[in-house]
């Protein structure tokens, strides 16, 4: 059976929009992308901090293959010689896999899915927390707040992004146990 043109068209363009419906892996994140972010973090003991730990996460963009980004980050503890690097792999809806536990390396969200093409470790999921201006370290950026919640565990995981290329901006994760806090610091090679 012959589909007339016209028709053919129509099912073309109709299966191509079905297929951008969920989220995607933003153009400008390609192999040579490299970001860096500054991190703060310290253990938390009957409402009492112990000193904190500061860090600096360099992630290179190996490869990009179709919805899967393949990368490697090195973090790097400020004043020591105490670091590694991780290799690891994200798909456009944030299905991340690593060698270290605590560490995904997705450094984006799709702009056009943000809640889609993002989640926390252990699945949580993600709402709009509002959309305004996001300033640190001298820059501004119209940007979006992203936010998951539990009253009940204490833990608040909250992912700043900016509002048209989905670039994570800044990333707190807070739990009864700890605090983690990301900010971004540079980029290059986009």
């Amino acid at each position: 059976m012959k589909i007339p043109g016209f028709f053919l068209s129509i099912l073309i363009l109709f299966s191509t929009a079905l297929a951008q419906d969920g989220p995607t892996i933003p153009n400008w994140v390609k192999p040579g992308v490299v970001v860096v972010y500054d991190a703060v973090s310290a253990f938390v003991n009957n409402g009492r901090f112990s000193q904190g730990i500061q860090t600096v996460l360099t992630t290179r963009v190996m490869s990009v293959n179709g919805n899967r980004v393949f990368g490697r980050t090195n973090v790097q503890t400020v004043g020591s010689p105490i670091g590694g690097t991780h290799d690891w792999s994200c798909t456009a809806a944030a299905n991340c896999t690593t060698d270290a536990s605590t560490l995904s390396g997705q450094f984006w969200v799709d702009p056009a899915h943000p809640t889609q093409s993002i989640h926390g470790a252990n699945g949580e999921i993600y709402s709009i927390l509002g959309h305004g201006p996001y300033s640190y370290g001298g820059h501004t950026w119209d940007a979006v707040m992203l936010s998951y919640q539990n009253p009940q565990t204490g833990v608040q995981l909250t992912t700043t992004i900016e509002a048209k290329t989905g670039l994570v901006l800044a990333h707190s994760e807070v739990t009864p146990a700890q605090q983690v806090h990301v900010y971004f610091r540079s980029m290059k090679g986009q």
